[in-house]
């Protein structure tokens, strides 16, 4: 506006007109889920390109709302009703072919009487064998005809005319556009905000085997075996007594908070059948193959008497110095899947994309459409007017006997997606893999939306976050299987 009050009246009518009112410019605060907003950590020296990145995390929302916006013929039909209503309010117009007698279809011989439009009806009605001019009452005379009269005003009367009886909405009868097809349809957006997909909280009770010998730790991540991808990054969850966690007391001078949780919360984009939580059990590093070390739980029991007795407290001394020395490492010992078929509601979130080879050897068009449908999938889990429930589930507890003995040679991931298939397709996996006895207590259920003393990915608490609770629970983050086309609104 300055620019242009500041040229001359010539250039301005060539770059057009802007109302000063137009525009109603807002700053907002944006909202920040966790106490205080991710930010790098103190000390690192950062590009000032990238500090400037950093600070679009924080800096308050800048909101344009355009006044004059929804003030258009299209705005305020929309705001009248329904399009399909919109005919009922037109005024009947009346044509002089519709005035014919229906009825009079057969040509006559002799005289037919002459129908008049409504507007005409105070004159006189005449048939051919009595028409007399004199009768007639006279057509208007047209006043001014010979007057001279300016070519601006003759553009004015003529702007007059038409705009008598002139209707509103000159086009609003027109079909209206296929939102896929429309150019211009564009729509106030929402804020952004973080995306969160479909939210399930994990919780685990208790981890007991038959023998008590050494620590043991659990480790959770899902696993899609359609698109053959791990989707969340692990939680890992130490369910040990006192008595074993001390083996590592040389090892661990100080315990995070975020180490305490045992309930975690899983976040699913793209919900399918073919999701698995899968638990996978550590213990911690000793010499001697991985299928030797899971023996004694095979075969021993901590309520038997005698040798085995004496065995288990010879294992136990045994765990007790390995731990001492390799306490830092981790080595695989079981695992056991489960099914999250039944804590999604798929009926309503069932999966939109088709068959993924990957795009692949798909034409243009394919592409396209598999894109499009991804972005409406992504966008719909953030829309608040479609909102789709996460689940119809309600909190289950499960109670699981038996784990697969983790083989030494089939450690990959490629291994477990062959193995969660057969799983998947029979039963007869039990039966090829050996199996440990052992419980494992959790619930499953849906993550309300407020979960109290809740820490991100990036371990910072979450609003609301108490103080007098003793475990938290645990964000963990989702690796989408597709795009998800949400800005990013946080630093990580």
């Amino acid at each position: 506006m300055t620019r242009l009050n500041n040229l001359d009246s010539e250039l301005v009518q060539e770059l057009g007109d802007f109302p000063e009112d137009d525009l109603d410019i807002v700053f907002t605060p944006k909202e920040c889920r966790t106490l205080q907003p991710s930010m790098p950590e103190d000390g690192v020296e950062l590009d000032s390109h990238v500090r400037d990145c950093v600070q679009t995390y924080i800096r308050e929302w800048l909101i344009v709302n355009r006044k004059s916006q929804g003030n258009s013929d299209t705005c305020s039909l929309k705001n009248k009703g329904s399009r399909k209503d919109f005919h009922k309010t037109l005024q009947k117009q009346t044509f002089e072919s519709e005035t014919l007698d229906s009825g009079d279809a057969n040509f006559q011989a002799g005289p037919r009487p002459v129908h008049t439009l409504p507007e005409e009806a105070s004159r006189t009605t005449l048939t051919p064998c009595d028409f007399d001019l004199r009768s007639l009452q006279p057509d208007p005379r047209l006043e001014n005809l010979l007057r001279h009269v300016s070519a601006e005003e003759f553009e004015r009367q003529n702007e007059e005319a038409r705009r008598t009886n002139r209707h509103a909405e000159l086009l609003a009868l027109y079909p209206s556009v296929d939102e896929e097809d429309a150019v211009e349809i564009r729509p106030v957006p929402d804020r952004p905000k973080e995306h969160l997909g479909n939210r399930i909280l994990v919780k685990l009770q208790t981890l007991k085997f038959d023998i008590e010998i050494e620590p043991l730790f659990a480790c959770i991540a899902l696993y899609d075996i359609k698109e053959r991808k791990k989707i969340s990054e692990n939680f890992h969850c130490d369910l040990n007594p006192d008595s074993l966690r001390g083996f590592l007391r040389s090892h661990t001078p100080s315990i995070d908070l975020s180490t305490q949780a045992r309930s975690a919360v899983f976040s699913v984009t793209y919900p399918s059948s073919d999701i698995y939580l899968v638990i996978k059990i550590e213990k911690v590093l000793q010499q001697g193959e991985i299928g030797d070390c899971a023996e004694p739980y095979m075969v021993l029991k901590e309520s038997e008497a005698g040798k085995a007795k004496e065995k288990i407290e010879k294992l136990k001394a045994q765990a007790e110095s390995f731990c001492q020395r390799l306490g830092k490492y981790r080595m695989p010992f079981a695992w056991i899947p489960i099914s999250l078929t039944n804590f999604f509601n798929l009926s309503t979130l069932e999966r939109e994309i088709p068959e993924a080879e990957g795009l692949n050897g798909r034409s243009t068009s394919d592409k396209r459409a598999t894109l499009l449908q991804a972005r409406r999938l992504s966008e719909r889990s953030l829309s608040s007017e479609d909102s789709y429930p996460v689940s119809n589930f309600k909190t289950i507890s499960l109670t699981l006997s038996t784990f697969f003995k983790q083989e030494g040679d089939r450690l990959s991931d490629e291994d477990l997606f062959k193995f969660l298939a057969d799983f998947k397709r029979s039963s007869s996996l039990q039966r090829r893999i050996k199996t440990l006895p052992g419980t494992l207590k959790l619930e499953i259920s849906p993550a309300p939306e407020n979960l109290g003393y809740c820490l991100t990915a990036e371990l910072l608490p979450v609003k609301p976050f108490p103080e007098n609770r003793n475990r938290p629970h645990k964000e963990i983050l989702e690796f989408p299987i597709r795009e998800v086309y949400v800005p990013h609104t946080i630093y990580r």
